[in-house]
């Protein structure tokens, strides 16, 4: 009998072709999941950044409404500061109170408080009504003495030096400030002015206290989310509303928004479920520590079967603004749904795990057929190393898409040239067409005609100070004519060259078209300049003379009126057209609203006329074939214009106030900039008539 165990054991051979195999499956197999990984990973950081960015894009926006909502107020508080009742009633409760003692004061300073809340009251509706203004509060210095909150009448006579700081530097300084700060009574947006009044008694203009307009964050975090899709919160820490608030105001108002898992309060919010959200959060990561650090990082959280893309952002009170070692007193909490993104997110990565398992069995398949068939092997790497080319081509296809989108976006913005010490242009690039309208050949010979008198001058003054020991690069700006006729403004960057003596030859140039960014700036310096006009109170003549002059300064190829609704008469009258001649200005005055009375003086005019009746802009881009008559075609002729636009001035209740008008040399319909600068002179004039 054979013992099994003394009979030797035959070692598995395995050939080297199978070992080959097993080595290429195994690699193939590691490639694969180094693949799908760092696919994995690429597509969750596109997905980070992506949401990180739009979280800073929707702070930024918020940052920007606070912004405009402080200015606001800070008009409001100057325009109740400016008015004389004010100023003198404020100044005897001021001397009154020093008579009877300080703090709140006898029965003579509550007298004058009653008659200066009486004073104020009507105007104070109406800003809380219109303008949703929600604070206006009168304090005395040194310090901060309360005496009139006119939101809260019954509460004066506090002393508020330790709390409100913004009206203890106001009054210090004697200039306005504005911030956010926490009261006795509630939080918000605040603007603070001083107030000076004239002493009769020291024939002189003297200090007297200061005057705060405030609002809530209710109204900002409205304008957000009409506006976009997410959805705001202002949280406050507890312990800051106790040291703030009196226990009253705190039991009426914030014990209710008190969020659980929270040291804080919900002070304002654009929804109404926001608190259940925040309570949800609370329960799956340290929101203590999210107000704490406020660091603006994204994070994403799952909510009633939704994701949502969350950012704590630091919320700082004008103390913690002017001392930056201060702690937060809160955060401003925004909210996205990325329900979308996420399930798209994980499409993808599906996707990239189903791809790459397929991957792997194709070519193990083909790695299979290789070991079977060296011709099979061979023309299956011939078909993968097609593929991997075709990609490789579509990319670059891909890419010089990319740089012609880029090429396109420069060409539709700069041009280059070369020009000689003459002011001869030598080259000007192709995209001039897309910036001026005109081809290089129209630029390159007519030049003189296509660049205004300044401008040559200009360029002649820089050709004769350049030396040839400065090499650097010189910026200045120039003005040019455009296909239309309308002039352009561009930055030129040049760079000199020199020949071989040391002898200036030409310049090379850049030139940027900053034609809307010059425009958007002297607009806002113009609005600035009206709101100015409007706080010395100039009369509204002398206001709207001044708005078509601005107007006019910016856009200096046209002529500007505007034209009031006198309901007396009913007709259109002429308020404010300086550069027009009289002859054409008496053809545009009193011209009568019902067409039918009067045909005669209507003709170039009816864009007015429309615009009144229609509530609608009215633009003619040819007004000699808009003419109707023979002796308007005459006037138009005489007075060289060639097109016009019409824009009504509406009222809060959608009633015609009036009309501005831009008259125009050259026939075409107004640019867009234009367009932009008569709707805005529009909304101003409203203002100025209202």
């Amino acid at each position: 009998m054979i013992n099994p165990l003394s009979t030797p054991i035959k070692k598995l051979k395995i050939s080297k072709s199978t070992k080959l195999f097993i080595f290429l499956s195994l690699s193939i197999a590691l490639i694969d999941v180094l693949f799908v990984t760092t696919n994995y990973y690429y597509t969750r950081d596109t997905l980070e950044q992506t949401l990180q960015d739009e979280s800073q894009k929707d702070f930024a926006i918020y940052q920007t409404v606070l912004d405009s909502i402080n200015n606001d107020l800070f008009m409001h508080a100057t325009l109740f500061a400016a008015d004389t009742r004010i100023q003198e009633l404020f100044l005897e409760g001021k001397k009154a109170l020093e008579l009877e003692g300080g703090n709140s004061g006898g029965k003579k300073t509550a007298f004058i408080r009653t008659k200066l809340y009486n004073l104020v009251a009507e105007s104070w509706k109406v800003a809380t009504k219109k303008f949703d203004v929600r604070h206006l509060h009168f304090h005395l210095g040194p310090g901060s003495l309360s005496f009139l909150r006119v939101h809260q009448p019954d509460k004066f006579g506090d002393r508020l030096d330790d709390l409100r700081f913004l009206i203890v530097d106001t009054n210090v300084q004697q200039s306005p400030n504005s911030g956010f700060e926490t009261g006795r009574v509630s939080s918000g947006l605040r603007s603070a002015v001083p107030v000076f009044a004239w002493d009769k008694d020291l024939n002189k203009k003297v200090y007297v206290g200061v005057l705060e307009v405030g609002t809530s964050y209710k109204k900002l975090l409205e304008i957000i989310k009409r506006n976009i899709n997410i959805k705001t919160s202002v949280l406050l820490n507890k312990q800051h509303i106790k040291n703030t608030v009196w226990e009253e105001f705190i039991t009426g108002k914030y014990n209710n928004n008190t969020v659980k898992g929270c040291d804080c309060v919900l002070e304002a919010s654009s929804d109404p479920n926001q608190k259940a959200f925040l309570e949800h959060i609370a329960q799956n990561i340290d929101i203590n520590y999210q107000l704490l650090q406020a660091d603006g990082q994204v994070k994403i959280i799952l909510y009633n079967k939704h994701f949502f893309a969350i950012t704590f952002h630091p919320f700082r009170d004008y103390l913690g603004i002017k001392t930056p070692s201060r702690k937060n007193i809160g955060s401003i909490f925004i909210s996205r749904n990325i329900n979308e993104f996420m399930l798209l997110y994980k499409k993808k990565q599906l996707f990239n795990i189903l791809y790459g398992i397929i991957a792997y069995f194709v070519i193990e398949f083909l790695l299979v057929l290789t070991f079977l068939n060296v011709t099979k092997h061979l023309t299956s790497q011939v078909k993968i190393q097609t593929k991997e080319l075709s990609e490789q081509k579509n990319r670059i296809e891909l890419d010089k898409l990319k740089y012609k989108n880029l090429a396109d976006a420069i060409n539709n913005n700069y041009f280059f040239y070369t020009r000689d010490t003459q002011n001869n242009f030598t080259f000007i690039s192709s995209s001039i067409k897309q910036v001026l309208g005109f081809s290089q050949e129209d630029f390159l010979n007519n030049t003189t005609q296509l660049l205004p008198d300044n401008t040559l001058s200009t360029l002649s003054l820089k050709a004769a100070h350049q030396t040839n020991t400065e090499n650097n690069k010189n910026s200045f700006k120039i003005e040019a004519y455009n296909k239309a006729g309308r002039r352009q403004y561009l930055l030129v960057t040049e760079t000199p060259k020199y020949d071989n003596n040391n002898q200036l030859i030409e310049f090379e140039g850049l030139a940027q078209d900053i034609s809307i960014t010059r425009d958007e700036t002297l607009l806002l310096r113009l609005r600035c300049h009206i709101l100015q006009f409007i706080l010395d109170k100039h009369s509204v003549s002398e206001i709207l003379n001044e708005l078509v002059s601005g107007i006019e300064e910016i856009i200096k190829d046209i002529h500007c009126a505007i034209m009031l609704v006198d309901k007396q008469t009913n007709t259109l009258s002429i308020a404010a057209a300086p550069s027009l001649s009289s002859e054409f200005s008496n053809t545009l005055n009193k011209i009568p609203l019902d067409p039918d009375k009067d045909l005669k003086n209507i003709s170039e005019n009816t864009a007015c006329l429309i615009a009144v009746k229609t509530l609608k802009r009215k633009i003619i881009p040819d007004l000699q074939q808009f003419s109707a008559g023979k002796s308007s075609s005459e006037l138009l002729e005489q007075t060289a214009y060639k097109a016009s636009c019409s824009e009504p001035v509406l009222s809060s209740k959608a009633k015609v106030l009036a009309t501005i008008d831009f008259y125009y040399r050259q026939t075409g319909k107004p640019s867009e900039s234009d367009l932009i600068i008569i709707s805005t002179a529009s909304d101003i004039v409203a203002m100025i008539l209202e």
